[in-house]
């Protein structure tokens, strides 16, 4: 038997900043995926790295010195379960799935990516998690926190 897990609390943040006076305003569109609402908890005793989409980004600059892009990572939690960390990393749109040597930023760090230029792009965000082999089934949550500021 393999258990999902209904991801309901993934939030996804749009928050822009501004730290001195930009000659372009920063832009940043997110959506969720729909699977990020029913990641896999495996289960029966057994348990595997998973590699899931589950965002799709836009950010845009009119800064000639293009922007930073922060992304948060840290546990899914369920009331009275086992936390189970994820970490996050980027993929240019639509491109191949990264792998599990591609999340090189901790769980609990912060992911950053820079562009330096003005200019738009799209990414894909994906996470990197590892249930127990006897995860607690249930309703699990986590929020990844977006910024974009201008260089």
């Amino acid at each position: 038997m393999r258990y999902l897990l209904p991801l309901l609390g993934l939030c996804l943040g749009s928050v822009v900043s501004i730290v001195q006076p930009a000659v372009g305003l920063p832009f940043l569109s997110t959506s969720a995926t729909a699977i990020s609402t029913s990641l896999d908890l495996d289960g029966e005793g057994s348990a595997s790295t998973h590699i899931v989409k589950v965002a799709d980004i836009l950010f845009s600059t009119d800064h000639s010195g293009g922007l930073t892009l922060w992304l948060t990572s840290g546990n899914l939690t369920k009331v009275n379960g086992s936390d189970i960390s994820f970490q996050v990393t980027t993929v240019a749109n639509d491109a191949i799935a990264p792998s599990s040597s591609d999340f090189t930023v901790p769980s609990g760090q912060v992911y950053t990516y820079v562009t330096l230029a003005a200019g738009s792009e799209s990414r894909d965000v994906y996470i990197l998690y590892t249930p127990s082999a006897l995860q607690d089934p249930g309703a699990y949550s986590a929020t990844i926190d977006i910024s974009v500021v201008d260089n």
